[in-house]
């Protein structure tokens, strides 16, 4: 199903989110210099994980807003990165495609997620919301190859799983994905 291996990159990553990462850690202090060269050759889910694992536990208390804001984005988009490419390989396993519901899919998801933005403890979610979920949606349109939508549909079943309690949620969207490692 999925013949390219790093399907989260292929969907999500691109030159600009990873100097998006770059500044983040620059502005936390996480990231030498001397790196540079490092993070700009590796994968991108690598930068993805390192990033993440380096923003995890940081304490952006002391931080301009402005790089407050960054520093709290970059560590959601990437922890939501990570776990979305972990649902895209279980899905593959598992030989998932996408399903004739994908429209009432993407409606939940969007309803759900746009709610979630701004509310206290959700720091960077708009950041997680506006990259991931924006083109998981346009990947699963019907004119999209079938390698692009299946992987597309089960990110969009990951983030209505946190949603699985409320109203509308269908249970065949339900998949569980393991958190990432946070060192």
């Amino acid at each position: 199903m999925f013949k390219i291996p790093d399907r989260a990159a292929d969907l999500f990553g691109d030159h600009q989110l990873r100097v998006e990462f770059d500044r983040a850690l620059r502005a936390a202090g996480k990231f030498e210099p001397r790196e540079e060269e490092w993070f700009y050759t590796m994968s991108f889910s690598g930068a993805a994980r390192t990033s993440y694992r380096r923003l995890a536990r940081f304490d952006r208390a002391s931080l301009p807003t402005e790089q407050r804001e960054l520093v709290a984005g970059v560590k959601a988009l990437t922890h939501r990165l990570i776990t979305s490419g972990y649902a895209i390989d279980a899905a593959a396993k598992a030989g998932s495609h996408v399903n004739e519901d994908w429209p009432d899919l993407v409606d939940f998801v969007q309803r759900k997620c746009t709610v979630r933005v701004g509310l206290p403890d959700h720091e960077g979610w708009e950041r997680c919301f506006t990259h991931i979920v924006g083109r998981a949606e346009a990947a699963v349109q019907l004119s999209r190859p079938a390698e692009d939508r299946d992987a597309a549909y089960v990110v969009l079943q990951h983030f209505a799983s946190f949603f699985r309690g409320d109203a509308g949620f269908e249970r065949t969207w339900l998949i569980e994905v393991p958190e990432p490692d946070a060192e």
